[in-house]
């Protein structure tokens, strides 16, 4: 195995599963030829990875959000401020 090889599986090996996931995506992506040709067809259609994407993002910027988050809070809070009071 070369250097550059090494030094890829050593950062694969540091990423959470979602993100190596979301790597192994990108690279099937990238090389739709060798998943095709390794007998590996891709078993789901774009909706299902962008669904999948979507929800990786979510986890992903939930961690920067406090733990007493409330977004149901938060949006009825935005709508008053945009759009004032109704009643």
């Amino acid at each position: 195995m070369s250097v550059l090889q090494e030094q890829a599986v050593r950062m694969i090996c540091d990423l959470s599963d979602d993100n190596v996931s979301f790597l192994i995506e990108i690279i099937r992506r990238l090389m739709p030829q060798a998943a095709h040709a390794a007998g590996t067809q891709p078993e789901e259609d774009g909706s299902v990875l962008a669904f999948r994407r979507l929800e990786a993002a979510r986890k992903e910027i939930s961690q920067y959000l406090p733990k007493d988050f409330d977004l149901e809070k938060e949006l009825e809070e935005a709508r008053a401020e945009r759009y004032g009071d109704i009643d």
